[in-house]
């Protein structure tokens, strides 16, 4: 019971740190907005990242997150179930 309570709470987590970074990429400065409203919104993005980040993370565990975040996100939509099977496996983040 504990194991699978362990992974559907890893694969939530690991999905929720896929959307954060993908909130972050994905912030654009709209037309009427000015530069500091745009890093209040990137600085807030950032800190729901840092805030799935558990204690000690390190840079090289970073660098791992943003290649596993990129390889995924780069993939096309015909690729949605092998998405969702790397989240449900934990093999994402």
């Amino acid at each position: 019971m504990w194991q699978l309570l362990k992974a559907a709470h890893l694969s939530k987590k690991l999905e929720a740190c896929f959307n954060a970074y993908d909130d972050l990429f994905s912030i654009r400065k709209q037309d009427s907005e000015s530069l500091v409203n745009l890093g209040v919104r990137i600085k807030k993005a950032m800190q729901a990242i840092q805030n799935l980040w558990p204690l000690g993370f390190t840079i090289e565990q970073l660098d791992e997150e943003l290649q596993c975040t990129t390889l995924v996100h780069a993939l096309s939509d015909e690729f949605h179930h092998l998405r969702s099977t790397l989240f449900a496996s934990g093999q994402v983040g």
